[in-house]
């Protein structure tokens, strides 16, 4: 069978899980991001993030910017960054063709110069590309900007996917005009345009399946319980953690990001690796690693290990990466591996935490693994949600995207119901974790709020789904958690919604015509602020909301938990 035609019997398979409403087209931009990006971990969330298709999208579907391998979102703080630094910016566009089109090409040839460029007048693209674009590439230029002092290596990664049986040479000689046009215009980055065909797009979807891996080992494993303990050659554990020169993220449970390079403990490990006339073993001076395991089995000197999971020897991992990345060579010394066969929840959450008790993963790394999180988890799977507080457990089980809500989604959603606080979770989603976690996940909270809060989410993403197309991208991506808002309040009629009546509030009572009615009244406001992100990410925005309730406010003793501005960190002014 042609490889066009398995991708469309994949896609018309897997459909269910990438959620209601999604036309073939859709899936398949999901599809391409998720083959493309594959090693870098990311969960479904953050690749439904990066899509930027649309009207006015300068033929650009999808867009992602890693900085040292992790993603980057708005408010992500770049003073961890220190040099050396690797920007690495991935345009896609993916169309469901039998051929590539030379009018592809060209859009990008204009467009890209433009939105690249750490000049360019922000009010002068809102007029020429949607609101998504503009903002994915504002956060890339404001991001460059703050790394400037680190002097980053930049990479513009433009893939162009379809389901050609082979390349067009028309639009293959093109490319080279557009990698001209774009570091004419970024002088300080490298582009690297392809085209990927059904049969590329294929095997990179094929040869990246994780699910079996195998280890290679030194000598006899101790063998205990349902656990290994071995020695791998460092050369054998490198080769297990990468894939074609490249490493994994998704064999980690903590976000690369929580690699610093620049640690002492990590110089100090890397200077270790690299005197290889050293008498004594890697391993003597190194705790090891500690890798989750579905199964294991050893047979021939080698570990088959299913859905291996890395949860302890992130450190230690990067750097035996970076020493063979790098050029170095080694057959003699060894690394010592764990590898245990949990799969009971419980259990793993209680290695997880401790294993990395003692090391830098932040704490918000950790807040998974606490029992008031798999608590949360427990409580909603009985109602048919499924809270993904481990990367993609759920949809990894076939659970549809529609039914499953990430850890930042609750949390994004807590803080603007709950909290009355939806500027925050518009800007600044992934740092609400860290500063306003006890306030959103105290151990004392009625269950039931988050019920609330979750099925306020789905109601809202499932209305901006089936009115896409009635509904701007500005107001989809600036009013969700506003609105979320706003429909509590009118479920409950009036504001604020206190704890005890947010968990009873009926959010299944809720008729298109009541969201189609809320959204008009925020929409009508949103205008007289100004109608940008930036409005939709200040606390002043909530604040006018409040005053123009459509319920009044409530007479009830207690007071409503005060909107609170968090700081939002600010770019160097620009040197003149």
């Amino acid at each position: 069978m042609p490889e066009a035609a398995l991708i469309k019997n994949n896609l018309s398979k897997n459909m269910p899980g990438y959620g209601a409403g999604m036309t073939e087209g859709d899936a398949f931009e999901r599809f391409t991001a998720e083959t493309i990006l594959k090693r870098y971990g990311l969960t479904f969330d953050q690749i439904q993030d990066g899509i930027v298709d649309g009207q006015d999208d300068g033929g650009i579907d999808s867009l992602y910017m890693f900085v040292n391998r992790a993603l980057i979102a708005t408010d992500t703080e770049m003073d961890f960054f220190k040099k050396p630094v690797d920007v690495d910016l991935f345009v896609i566009q993916s169309k469901l063709d039998m051929g590539f089109k030379e009018s592809a090409i060209t859009k990008l040839v204009t467009a890209l110069p433009q939105l690249m460029a750490l000049d360019a007048d922000a009010a002068v693209l809102s007029a020429i590309y949607n609101d998504a674009v503009c903002e994915k590439f504002g956060t890339y230029r404001e991001k460059v900007v703050e790394l400037a002092a680190q002097f980053p290596t930049i990479t513009v990664h433009v893939i162009y996917a379809t389901l050609a049986k082979a390349g067009n040479d028309k639009v293959t000689a093109l490319v080279p005009t557009l990698v001209k046009a774009v570091q004419k215009a970024h002088p300080n980055a490298t582009c690297k345009a392809e085209l990927w065909d059904a049969k590329r797009l294929y095997q990179e979807a094929q040869k990246q399946n994780l699910n079996i891996r195998k280890l290679r080992y030194e000598k006899s494993p101790v063998s205990h319980g349902k656990g290994y303990v071995i020695l791998a050659k460092l050369r054998d554990y490198y080769e297990f953690i990468s894939d074609d020169g490249e490493i994994i993220d998704s064999l980690f449970e903590f976000n690369v990001r929580d690699y610093n390079r620049n640690a002492s403990v990590n110089k100090e490990m890397g200077a270790t690796l690299s005197d290889t006339t050293d008498a004594a073993d890697f391993w003597w001076l190194n705790n090891g690693i500690t890798i989750l395991a579905e199964d294991a089995g050893a047979q021939d000197n080698a570990l088959t290990i299913k859905n291996p999971l890395v949860v302890n020897g992130l450190q230690t991992s990067h750097e035996i990466y970076q020493f063979f990345a790098r050029g170095g060579s080694d057959d003699k010394r060894a690394v010592q591996v764990r590898v245990l066969e949990i799969v009971e929840n419980t259990l793993r959450d209680r290695v997880i935490k401790a294993t990395n008790s003692q090391t830098g993963i932040r704490p918000a790394s950790l807040h998974a693994t606490e029992p008031f999180q798999r608590k949360i988890e427990d409580f909603l799977e009985q109602l048919g949600i499924y809270y993904d507080r481990r990367r993609d457990y759920w949809r990894n089980k076939g659970k549809s995207a529609d039914s499953i809500l990430g850890m930042e989604r609750l949390a994004q959603s807590v803080i603007a119901v709950l909290l009355e606080r939806p500027h925050d979770a518009r800007g600044r989603p992934t740092t609400l974790m860290t500063g306003s976690y006890d306030e959103m996940f105290d151990a004392q909270t009625d269950l039931d709020i988050y019920k609330t809060c979750a099925r306020l989410y789905f109601a809202v993403d499932a209305h901006f789904k089936q009115e896409r197309n009635s509904i701007e991208a500005l107001y989809r991506n600036n009013l969700r958690y506003h609105l979320m808002m706003s429909l509590a309040w009118r479920l409950n009629k009036s504001r604020p919604v206190h704890r005890a009546a947010l968990g009873k509030l009926n959010v299944t009572s809720l008729k298109p015509s009541d969201i189609a009615d809320e959204l008009a009244h925020l929409i009508k406001y949103f205008k007289k602020s100004g109608a940008t992100d930036k409005i939709a990410k200040d606390s002043d925005f909530t604040a006018v909301l409040k005053k123009n309730s459509k319920v009044s406010a409530s007479s009830l003793a207690a007071k409503p938990v005060a909107t609170k501005k968090l700081p939002i960190k600010k770019p160097p002014a620009k040197k003149t």
